[in-house]
């Protein structure tokens, strides 16, 4: 039987971020008016809270921070424990305004529902570090009914040092209605690269990658708009603008939307290149109504993606050391025995390339991950079908071609590590592959990425993107094309590297991540080259090297943050390849 998609249970809650629903700075003047990133407390995921994707929900109101008057100071992070809103208030110590709470020590739904008795309307919570998170509803969350947002740590700081000064007051909620020209488009609904990690050794010119652009407009306003443009550029690792391309004008009617769609009423011209230099590309849609957007915060849309020889992946890869993202963990909401995440590769060229592992992170509430064990495989997927909407769409044939297991040395809660695979194998052209990684313990949860968004892909390509398994079953969407596992399959040059098994050995290297020296570990003595390069390709250390009961330590401590490839080549002619992650 057909699996498509399965529900989820979280570190924190859903992610539901669309266009129309904001957390905006609205004091004219303010130094920090203006839009911020933030997830909320999403009915659909056991919060109490008011429906955001209902037109014309929202809240207006001050802010004010929390001070539930608990005595002492945060031993971890130094913030007063009364920041926390974990005990009741005084009556009515918020009426009215918006309770702004520092992350912390107990539940986002007890921090919630305290601030609700205490008269707040809507409460923000801070997080004690960079980026955003979705936030769970916990024993409490049910109970809550006013608006609840989650910032980063960065636009708390801001907005906790502007109320220091000054009245501080948000719009908070579902902006559809509020002005007379307001249009917009969103990630849900555009067109973005197939990867994000996009394999150089199979992107060698504009037959062998190339995707199509488009997207949907909006028109949240009250007046029907007849002048709006769509434009969509793409710069290159220089910055250089190598795609140009505008469409319109055209019409919208208020409450409706249009599709700039490949072969539609409105299209534009799908995005290749002769050649494709290594490095990041950014993909950037911007509309333009043809007179004032009275909202324009979300007239622009960007993606990226990056052109690499040795990572293939599908969700955000850091800008600084080139890996897998996750934004937050996930688990099935009922799981028993085991749960894993995949990522798919399919490719005419595929024989090019080798796969050596798997970039992953996971994390847990009550988990140590010290010692914890990941299985990690490639899979030969055999099952024939077409696209998604196959009947035959199955997961009845998987062959591992690879397998191996990654052992936790320590607690890396949220970490991006490397599981190697027990052989590095090269692939087939045109073969369907399925690389997972699973585990056994059902507190753990894996690492997801929910900011890049494959929904309008999966719908215009129909190909499987985000496949997960559970307690045995495959679901070919997973939790949905808008949650992406965060995986890197780490591939190589299957050429050069010389991948049979008459020349290869098995080799590794810990502890990793490393921080300054790493043990290289070869099934093999003697005399070798140790060659390493950076995820461009490029060798930034070459040494002979002396291999004593099959081991040598290698200092790194020169090297930059970030994931190399480990080349040990010995006197016989005999290699190996693997990766090592640079704290």
């Amino acid at each position: 039987m057909k699996k498509l998609l399965l529900s989820i249970a979280l570190v924190g809650s859903s992610f539901m971020y669309n266009a129309q629903v904001i957390l905006a700075v609205t004091d004219i003047g303010s130094p920090i008016a203006g839009n911020y990133e933030f997830t909320w407390g999403d009915p659909a995921s056991g919060w109490g809270t008011p429906d955001f994707l209902i037109p014309g929900t929202f809240i207006v109101g001050e802010l004010v921070f929390v001070n539930d008057g608990t005595p002492g100071t945060n031993a971890t992070y130094g913030n007063l424990l009364a920041e926390e809103g974990c005990n009741p208030s005084m009556a009515n110590a918020y009426a009215g305004k918006i309770a702004v709470i520092r992350r912390n020590t107990c539940e986002f739904g007890k921090k919630a529902f305290e601030a609700q008795q205490a008269g707040a309307i809507g409460v923000i919570i801070v997080n004690r570090e960079p980026g955003v998170i979705e936030i769970g509803a916990g024993a409490d969350g049910a109970n809550v009914t006013i608006p609840v947002g989650f910032v980063s740590d960065a636009s708390g700081a801001a907005l906790l040092a502007e109320m220091a000064n000054n009245p501080v007051n948000i719009f908070f909620g579902n902006k559809t209605g509020l002005y007379n020209a307001d249009c917009g488009i969103t990630k849900g609904a555009t067109l973005i690269s197939k990867s994000t990690g996009v394999v150089s050794q199979l992107s060698q010119n504009a037959s062998e990658f190339n995707f199509e652009i488009g997207s949907r407009v909006y028109n949240y306003g009250i007046d029907d708009q007849t002048g709006l443009t769509l434009n969509c550029t793409i710069t290159n690792p220089s910055s250089a603008v190598v795609y140009d391309e505008t469409v319109g004008p055209f019409s919208v009617v208020s409450g409706d939307s249009v599709d700039v769609i490949p072969a539609g009423a409105f299209s534009l011209p799908a995005f290749s290149l002769a050649s494709y230099p290594a490095g990041r590309y950014t993909v950037t849609y911007t509309l333009n109504l043809g007179i004032t957007d009275e909202y324009n915060a979300d007239n622009s849309v960007s993606s990226d993606f990056v052109v690499n020889n040795s990572i293939f992946a599908m969700g955000t890869l850091d800008v600084v050391t080139g890996l897998p993202v996750a934004n937050n963990g996930y688990r099935p909401s009922t799981n028993n025995n085991t749960f894993g995440e995949c990522v798919v590769l399919r490719d005419a060229n595929a024989s090019r390339i080798g796969v050596a592992g798997i970039y992953f992170s996971a994390q847990g509430t009550t988990v140590d991950l010290t010692g914890e064990e990941m299985a990690i495989n490639l899979y030969r997927w055999d099952d024939a079908f077409v696209d998604l909407n196959d009947a035959a769409l199955a997961f009845n044939s998987l062959t591992s071609v690879a397998f191996g297991y990654y052992y936790y040395p320590s607690d890396l809660q949220g970490e991006t590590v490397f599981g190697q695979f027990n052989t590095s194998v090269a692939l087939l052209n045109n073969q369907r592959y399925l690389a997972c990684v699973q585990t056994v313990n059902t507190g753990i949860y894996l690492g997801f990425d929910s900011k890049t968004n494959y929904v309008w892909n999966e719908a215009f390509y129909l190909q499987p993107v985000t496949p997960i398994e559970n307690d045995g079953a495959y679901f070919a969407s997973g939790f949905g094309a808008d949650i992406v596992p965060a995986l890197g399959l780490m591939v190589f040059n299957a050429a050069e590297a010389g991948l049979n098994e008459e020349t290869s050995i098995e080799g590794l290297a810990y502890p990793n991540p490393a921080v300054d020296v790493v043990t290289v570990s070869v099934n093999a003595e003697g005399n070798a080259v140790l060659n390493i390069t950076d995820l461009a390709g490029r060798t930034v250390l070459s040494q002979n090297v002396s291999l004593e009961n099959g081991k040598t330590t290698v200092n790194i401590a020169s090297l930059n943050s970030g994931s190399y490839l480990f080349n040990v080549t010995l006197e016989d002619g005999k290699t190996t390849q693997f990766s090592v992650v640079k704290k």
